[in-house]
């Protein structure tokens, strides 16, 4: 019985028109072409390469 409820619960979202696929979240929304902005591109900080600075060198001196 709740496999048929299901089944028919599933056919009944698939078959819905796109204002409640919409208000239910089910629709996608692609991107409109004319609004989308290039951005500039990513940069590495010149200094990427280096590692960062230790405090302290000596692992002993933890404890």
């Amino acid at each position: 019985m709740r496999i048929l409820l299901m089944i028919c619960l599933i056919a009944g979202l698939a078959a819905c028109s796109g204002i409640t696929k919409e208000k239910l979240g089910i629709a996608k929304k692609a991107p409109n072409e004319q609004l989308v902005e290039e951005r500039a591109p990513l940069s590495l900080p010149p200094e990427f390469h280096q590692r960062p600075t230790v405090l302290n060198d000596n692992p002993a001196d933890e404890r």
